[in-house]
């Protein structure tokens, strides 16, 4: 019998690092999970709420939701998306400007595949969530990176972005509030970003998957309170954070509709829509009461504040104060001299805190690690103590 050859992997593939958060699940298999306080993948803690589990249960019985769905999603939930949308932002949408997802990432992914070509530019945030990168990549384009830098409270510098790169460039994505570092941009930053695109003709991303967890009393704002649906933008938002629903996977995105639809048609060659059942539960998670989204907003602002006041007052770190999303971001202490990796993996070995180093972010966060705040008070605050009996 001749020897069996290995195939080859595709050259997209070979190029791409392991997604780090399979890495990190493949070395917390190794340790006793007991010990580990896990602060790494950002994956809400708290239950769905009960009126949203309700309607699936409910929703579930339905044989209607036992078939395929459509690709496009139910038009009630489109309904509701844009009566949401019109009451949150003020922003008029037609039913062809709305498309649900299978969790936002499905869409960020997608996108570039609908648009980008070998050799086409993508400006991207350096740090990012990994998937705002892997899409280009994938898509066989260039990467060209907008450093976030704590100096510029980790906003993008768009006047150091060369004119002939920016007029080669066909995608930028922006996210605020972010991830990892907990910035958020205001109304000087989003219009500049407009005018941006406007001028070099660039499609307009925005990833607002924490649009509902602004610290302070901010209110995380759509780019479509800036310019036209008629521009060439689009937005995603995602269940998984506002609404503890990340491993139901629904998202959606509202935008230009030319732009919705291309993402639809690529869709539909790839995936099918989501479970009718969950989306159901979706469209009653949009009619949840102000109050809620305030008491989420005041969980993360309290856990980011009991962590941040740790570090800095009794090791005397210097962390930036985050003002939304649900992440911390670390410096790494001088005796690492800068190498995030090596302090997320003393952190998981030696006191059991599982972080996420910041190098999988970007080459800009390789002096950092993530910290997710998705653990009750007192886990949060066991963390702390480890880190700071450790570190002192």
């Amino acid at each position: 019998m001749g020897t069996i050859s290995k195939l080859q992997t595709s050259q997209r593939l070979s190029e791409l690092p392991i997604y780090v958060f399979a890495e990190i699940a493949t070395l917390k298999a190794s340790l006793d999970p007991n010990w580990l306080i896990d602060l790494s993948l950002g994956s809400p803690d708290s239950a769905t709420p009960s009126p949203i589990l309700e309607t699936l249960y409910k929703s579930s019985q339905n044989t209607l939701n036992h078939g395929y769905p459509p690709f496009d999603g139910k038009l009630t939930l489109r309904k509701g998306i844009q009566k949401w949308c019109s009451e949150r932002f003020k922003i008029n949408l037609n039913e062809k400007q709305i498309l649900p997802l299978i969790g936002s990432k499905e869409g960020l992914a997608h996108l570039p595949l609908a648009y980008i070509d070998p050799g086409d530019i993508s400006l991207i945030p350096n740090p990012h969530y990994p998937v705002h990168e892997r899409g280009t990549l994938i898509a066989g384009g260039q990467v060209y990176d907008l450093p976030l830098k704590a100096e510029n409270s980790f906003l993008p510098d768009l006047d150091a972005i060369p004119p002939s790169t920016a007029a080669k460039a066909k995608i930028m994505i922006i996210s605020y509030p972010n991830n990892p570092t907990g910035a958020i941009a205001n109304s000087e930053f989003l219009k500049k970003t407009v005018e941006f695109c406007r001028k070099y003709n660039i499609l307009l991303c925005n990833d607002l998957a924490y649009s509902e967890l602004g610290f302070n009393g901010h209110k995380p704002q759509s780019i479509f309170e800036f310019m036209s649906l008629d521009e060439p933008a689009i937005e995603f938002f995602t269940f998984s954070k506002t609404y503890h629903m990340a491993g139901w996977r629904i998202g959606f995105c509202i935008g230009n509709q030319e732009i919705v639809q291309s993402l639809y048609a690529l869709k539909s060659n790839m995936d099918y829509g989501v479970c009718g059942a969950v989306q159901d539960a979706a469209l009653q998670a949009l009619s949840l009461p102000e109050s809620y989204y305030a008491n989420l907003s005041n969980l993360y602002q309290k856990r980011a504040e009991l962590c941040r006041s740790a570090l800095s007052e009794k090791l005397g770190w210097q962390i930036f104060k985050p003002q939304g999303a649900m992440y911390l971001w670390v410096p790494a202490p001088k005796q690492y001299e800068g190498d995030g990796s090596v302090f997320a993996q003393d952190l998981l070995k030696k006191v059991g805190i599982v972080t996420t180093p910041g190098l999988a972010f970007g080459t800009e966060g390789k002096n950092y690690i993530r910290l997710a705040l998705v653990q009750p008070e007192n886990k949060l605050q066991e963390a702390m103590e480890r880190i700071v009996q450790n570190f002192a």
